[in-house]
């Protein structure tokens, strides 16, 4: 029985601490040591630019409040992007991480997705 309460504890706090999810408001760019831990990061708030341009209605374009949320998480692509340079990372260390590829993907969407803000 107490096995049980255990396990079912433990469970139910991995499930809260999974729940946070990868947000970019939860990204602390002095945190960043790696050059893979800098694509993920950069892949977050890419995915989190991606979603917001997707929400804004196509007729009356971004709301203010969607463009603030715009600035904020261009600013930190700013900021996460300075990291690696002060990392000094090049294509050989980026190539490497597992998730390079996914920021191909993103690219694209990103600039098109500025025009709309």
């Amino acid at each position: 029985m107490k096995i049980k309460q255990i396990l079912l504890a433990f469970l139910f706090t991995a499930l809260v601490v999974s729940c946070g999810g990868d947000k970019a408001k939860n990204i602390d760019v002095s945190e960043l040591k790696t050059a893979c831990e800098v694509i993920d990061a950069m892949i977050i708030v890419m995915n989190e630019v991606v979603a917001l341009g997707e929400s804004v209605d196509s007729e009356e374009g971004a709301s203010d409040a969607q463009k603030k949320e715009f600035k904020s998480l261009e600013d930190l692509m700013n900021e996460i992007g300075e990291k690696g340079d002060d990392m000094d990372m090049d294509d050989e260390m980026i190539r490497a991480c597992p998730n390079f590829y996914k920021i191909l993907e993103v690219g694209p969407k990103i600039e098109e997705i500025g025009e709309s803000f």
